[in-house]
């Protein structure tokens, strides 16, 4: 999941008949990129990342650098939350239910949950109403985006915050 916000209001005021004019700024909204795992009996990993900016790209595009979510941050993830699974033998051998995003679809994923004595699958394309971390992750953005920021109050502070809290509810 990405959550980006832009640090504004969504509505305007003005008098009866009067245009409402509000000025938007242009800049780039901030973003966290969060990969998750959940279970029947609750949250097993999150992963929260800023992606990395670049101030300037060739045109071609062919730097060779990408700003977002690559295989390697979730082999990365999917190693940690297999870990944390490993804590619980009654795990073992469960199975990862994933979305066929192209960072889920590397042969080297499905090799290394199977080495770790677990099982996969992975939903048909277009269907993520079957998937239950999207619920999550819906809950989450609507929470993150309900208030507006403190002036001190970052955008991965109040993922967490709102993670912890949907966790406890």
């Amino acid at each position: 999941m990405r959550v980006s916000y832009k640090f504004e209001t969504g509505m305007a005021w003005s008098k009866k008949g009067a245009p409402a004019i509000v000025t938007v700024p242009t800049t780039k909204a901030n973003a966290i990129s969060t990969l998750g795992a959940i279970s029947a009996t609750g949250l097993i990993n999150v992963s929260l990342r800023v992606p990395k900016r670049i101030k300037k790209r060739k045109l071609s595009g062919t730097d060779g650098y990408s700003t977002g979510t690559v295989t390697g941050h979730y082999l990365s993830f999917l190693k940690a939350t297999l870990d944390e699974m490993d804590k619980y033998p009654e795990m073992k051998g469960h199975y990862l239910v994933m979305d066929n995003a192209p960072i889920h679809s590397s042969t080297d994923i499905g090799k290394h949950i199977k080495s770790r004595g677990y099982r996969y699958v992975y939903l048909t394309p277009y269907s993520s109403e079957l998937n239950p971390i999207e619920q999550f992750w819906s809950v989450v953005k609507s929470k993150v985006k309900r208030n507006k920021f403190l002036e001190k109050e970052s955008l991965k502070t109040r993922i967490s915050e709102n993670m912890r809290q949907l966790i406890f509810e």
